[in-house]
């Protein structure tokens, strides 16, 4: 119940009290003389005293109340305005979590590639060792060779047969000597005798070349190893056109054992400044 109704009520309780009190000889009193006295007034007075108190009362309690209902919607206000700050803050947490969710994935991929790194890396160091260990075989094979070539005798020549033209033919086999020398290491060929003479014990190459352009004859030549025929190759014709022929032979040699090259009998050669007619040869490899 309101306190403005209280009060309506109390008000209407002095009344009917007032009227009481001033209807009836039983509500008079007498003073000390003995003469009737009546107490309404002064019953009265109090009530009205107290409803003034009552009353200021009331509009303090309503001012107060006022006061408070302001306060009571300030605090609504502010407890608004906190839960729209708590909803935006709880905004921000779970974005938050999202993105420390996503950081942790992320994290978890990183160490996932770093541990892949990690075994590239480790795989990268053992083939590098295994690669240092095959280098440093190579480099110590290489050593090797270098020592062995270094010992190893070097034997190579190429020669050309003439600049002034034919040879042959000739009523016997005939030993031809090139004389035009363009390489002779070891220096085993002897452009006095043409003959090759091998310094060491191995396994040698040879080859030749041979031409001819007469209008009839046989062009062809021989290679000897010491007094041994080894081959013959040799073309005839009866025109004028120029003829080549040309071989090549591996030969194992021992060591003083000579090549040589013969023009048969009846077989000529006809040679100039571009070396129709050439004899090569070089040592593989010793034994």
């Amino acid at each position: 119940m309101k306190i403005d109704t209280v009060v309506l009520l109390l008000c209407l309780s002095v009344t009917r009290a007032q009227g009481d009190r001033t209807g009836g000889p039983e509500n008079d009193t007498k003073n000390s003389l003995g003469e009737p006295q009546t107490g309404g007034s002064v019953s009265n007075g109090a009530i009205l005293t107290e409803l003034r108190a009552l009353r200021d009362m009331v509009v303090e309690q309503r001012v107060e109340l006022r006061v408070t209902q302001t306060q009571l919607q300030f605090y609504k206000d502010q407890l608004s305005d906190y839960k729209d700050q708590l909803s935006v803050t709880q905004s921000h947490v779970e974005e938050m979590r999202k993105d420390n969710a996503a950081q942790a994935a992320d994290l978890v991929t990183l160490k996932a590639r770093l541990a892949a790194s990690e075994g590239e890396v480790n795989d990268l160091h053992t083939e590098n060792s295994a690669l240092e260990v095959r280098v440093s075989l190579s480099e110590h094979h290489v050593e090797e060779l270098k020592a062995e070539n270094e010992g190893r005798p070097k034997v190579a020549f190429s020669v050309g047969l003439t600049d002034s033209g034919d040879a042959g033919p000739f009523n016997t086999d005939t030993s031809l000597v090139y004389s035009k020398v363009f390489t002779n290491i070891g220096n085993a060929y002897s452009p006095v005798t043409g003959m090759f003479t091998a310094p060491v014990r191995g396994v040698y190459y040879f080859r030749f070349t041979a031409s001819d352009y007469r209008s009839s004859g046989r062009l062809g030549v021989q290679m000897y190893k010491n007094d041994v025929h080894i081959m013959f190759n040799y073309v005839s014709y009866n025109d004028n056109q120029r003829k080549y022929v040309g071989n090549a032979v591996t030969l194992e040699l021992e060591q003083g054992d000579m090549i040589m090259m013969r023009l048969p009998s009846g077989y000529s050669l006809n040679d100039h400044s571009n070396n129709l007619n050439t004899f090569s040869g070089f040592l593989l490899f010793p034994m």
